[in-house]
């Protein structure tokens, strides 16, 4: 089951979908025009107009796309954004489907009919009959138990051997019996899930915990997509409910002569196979090339259509990787044909130049999301809340906003957008901190949190020089033996700047037996970028940031590889330790469902549900319990001494919230805790303007309607 309330962190290399490097490569599947029937019998001498250009669109995006289509980032919260478009063009018949408004609405081209029962014992029990008739685009019949595929496969100890959290299924009865067999049976395991039910070829079900309800969006617990079975499975795994409950062939379970799981290589593999395995959307993925970044799709005659039955007319989608420097250019020559997600102010003027509603077209919405740099919580001076505040407090925000969008954007100072109904609902009474520029504030805090020492540990003296010229912080035991977010040595003893091209190495120093780090900042961004080329003169190479005894390091490159470090996945460029402290991208939300829990949690189990891997001091002190009773906030403000946690806000948020009111007091909290916290620095929320071929019609896009999905609606003028 897909995990839908995760921010979407569409990591961008600047902006919502600005990563950049270079591609404008034409698409090769172009298909021949339409020819006038010559026929003698014809009874008018009409001559239909040729098209203009062939029956292909070629979607430009300065994101670039890493190759994780199947299932970008294992579903965790920070999936890359062109990834991400081409699941949603290659993933269909889903249960539910995100409608153009960002609600989550019953798929009735899938879904023959569904149930939802509340049960005497407390838990809940969807229920789904899918359609007849359904293939995938190699003619495979799709029937109930190939919507089971993930959540089955994923819920287990081989997926999480995979790198994946192995918590998918976590909401339904069973799950942790389930989750903790092995192959091998033994006390408090076991190899059926017994919520959820194959009830017949074409239905099956799922029962929610007590422990997951209420739940304030319970309805996407029945949102489930299909998938082939040997993409998750691998070859000849079967699932089979003989009354009790699903469970998997034991050849899943299988291991090698060194006692690793067959089928979690098979997971790693089949995560970037994009040839092996059918596909159930609209599209199907004809060729992948991972060095030009450049993807290629067919329409799949075999798909019926999503949510409203709307089916492809485009017959080929290239998805090509552009860089902001040439890219209008590349739409002004035809070498693409949708620029979407235009920010800043240069860009966005110079693209509206070009729109004249003859050659080119365009449609502007305010984007459900913003640019920021996002912070590694778990290790280094970033790990520290001081610190981060303070880098706020150094970077003139408005300037930067202003400079970026050229007044098409606007400054926010947490994680919402200025249209979301809940924002509108609570912004004259949440109370935020602005962080107004302020070198003298940011200096100030520092010295509150600690950062008073120079290498020798003696005070700090500002204007000092090699490795005293910033401040260093004596550590506790606690801190100097800190454990990351998946309980690994965060190696706070050994850490170190990077990319020292003035030859001076900041790092940790002993001293009589006490550890003192430095305030030397690893930062990773993309290039070329022109927030990172922003956030270099205004912040990084800034001589605010100096004077406060600070020194941020830069190292660029591309988006992948900061994703591997962000995910620490080996297989994208992370080198198996973490370095960087500091990223800047974007982030934003596909659907209008806002759900973070479990993304704060202490807990191990869940570290890949976490973007920043924060763990809040408050909640160590006033845990979440989702046994206990469900507490109102004013309940829960009174029992905690008014110090609520980012984990505990965000599950109370879903899992206390009744009504919409209740939901929103506990989102204005959490907004304010995080706001407090400071895991991002907001950078700013902005208008996206998607300018097109004007050959293209009905192309209507929306925050939460990207090109990905408003190309299904589209044609070519003359087909």
């Amino acid at each position: 089951m897909k995990k839908f309330t995760k921010l979407l962190s569409l990591l961008l290399a600047v902006v919502m979908m600005l990563g950049l490097a270079a591609c404008g490569s034409n698409g090769t599947n172009e298909t021949a025009a339409p020819t006038a029937d010559a026929s003698a019998e014809t009874k008018a001498e009409t001559t239909a107009a040729a098209p203009a250009m062939p029956n292909r669109a070629i979607l430009g995006n300065t994101t670039e796309l890493s190759g994780d289509f199947r299932y970008p980032g294992w579903g965790g919260s920070s999936a890359g954004a062109a990834d991400q478009d081409i699941q949603y063009l290659t993933v269909g018949y889903g249960t539910m489907e995100t409608n153009q408004g960002g609600a989550y609405v019953w798929n009735e081209t899938s879904v023959k009919e569904h149930s939802e029962t509340d049960n005497e014992d407390g838990t809940a029990t969807y229920t789904v009959t899918i359609n007849e008739g359904l293939t995938f685009s190699d003619g495979t019949p799709i029937t109930a138990v190939n919507y089971l595929a993930q959540v089955m496969a994923f819920s287990t100890p081989v997926a999480v051997a995979a790198g994946m959290p192995g918590t998918t299924g976590k909401a339904f009865v069973g799950y942790k019996e389930y989750n903790a067999y092995t192959g091998e049976e033994a006390e408090g395991t076991s190899k059926i899930f017994s919520g959820i039910r194959l009830l017949d070829e074409y239905t099956f079900s799922v029962t929610v915990s007590t422990e997951y309800l209420p739940y304030y969006f319970a309805y996407t617990y029945a949102a489930f997509d299909p998938a082939p079975l040997g993409l998750w499975l691998g070859d000849g795994v079967e699932i089979k409910d003989d009354g009790e409950g699903c469970y998997l062939s034991d050849a899943f379970y299988a291991k090698d002569d060194a006692g690793e799981y067959v089928t979690t290589a098979h997971l790693n593999e089949s995560r970037y196979d994009v040839s092996t395995y059918p596909f159930s959307g609209p599209y199907t993925i004809t060729n992948w090339d991972q060095g030009t970044k450049q993807c290629t799709l067919t329409l799949n005659p075999a798909f019926k259509g999503n949510f409203e039955g709307q089916t492809p007319s485009i017959e080929t989608i290239v998805y090509a990787y552009i860089v902001s420097e040439t890219q209008l250019e590349q739409l002004k020559t035809g070498a693409i044909d949708v620029l979407s997600g235009i920010t800043g102010g240069d860009e966005t003027k110079e693209a509206l130049e070009i729109v004249d509603d003859v050659n080119f077209s365009e449609v502007h919405y305010q984007r459900a999301g913003y640019g920021k740099v996002e912070f590694e919580c778990d290790f280094g001076p970033t790990m520290f809340p001081e610190v981060r505040q303070a880098i706020a407090y150094l970077l003139n925000r408005t300037e930067f906003c202003q400079a970026f969008t050229g007044g098409y954007g606007v400054v926010v100072d947490g994680p919402y957008s200025p249209d979301f109904d809940m924002w509108k609902a609570v912004q004259d009474d949440i109370e935020l901190i602005d962080y107004a520029f302020s070198p003298d504030t940011a200096k100030k805090i520092l010295e509150e949190g600690g950062w008073i020492y120079n290498s020798k540990g003696e005070p700090y003296v500002e204007g000092a020089t090699g490795v005293d010229a910033v401040r260093y912080k004596k550590l506790t035991e606690e801190e100097a033996n800190a454990k990351d977010i998946y309980g690994n040595d965060a190696g706070n003893k050994t850490y170190a700047s990077v990319a020292n091209t003035d030859n001076v190495v900041y790092k940790t120093v002993e001293i009589n037996g006490e550890y003192y780090m430095p305030l030397a900042i690893n930062w990773f961004g993309t290039t070329p970028n022109s927030v990172t080329d922003l956030l270099n003169t205004n912040l990084a190479n800034s001589s605010d940031v100096a004077a406060a005894g600070m020194v941020i390091r830069a190292t660029t490159g591309d988006f992948t590889t900061l994703l591997g470090n962000i995910y620490r996945d080996a297989s994208m460029g992370y080198g198996g330790t973490p370095i960087y402290g500091m990223f800047n991208l974007a982030t934003g939300w596909n659907n209008a469902v806002y759900d973070y829990a479990y993304n704060w949690s202490s807990s191990v189990d869940y570290a890949g549900y976490s973007s920043n891997k924060l763990v809040d001091p408050y909640d160590l002190a006033f845990p979440y319990d989702k046994a206990a009773d469900r507490l109102t906030y004013e309940e829960a403000v009174e029992a905690s001494g008014d110090k609520l946690g980012m984990d505990y806000l965000s599950m109370a948020m879903v899992y206390n919230a009744t009504t919409e009111d209740e939901y929103n007091e506990w989102w204005m909290a959490y907004i304010e805790r995080w706001n407090e916290l400071m895991p991002d620095i907001p950078l700013y929320s902005n208008y996206y303007y998607d300018v097109y071929n004007a050959n293209i019609e009905n192309f209507v896009t929306s925050p939460f309607f990207g090109p990905a999905r408003a190309i299904l609606y589209s044609s070519i003028k003359g087909y």
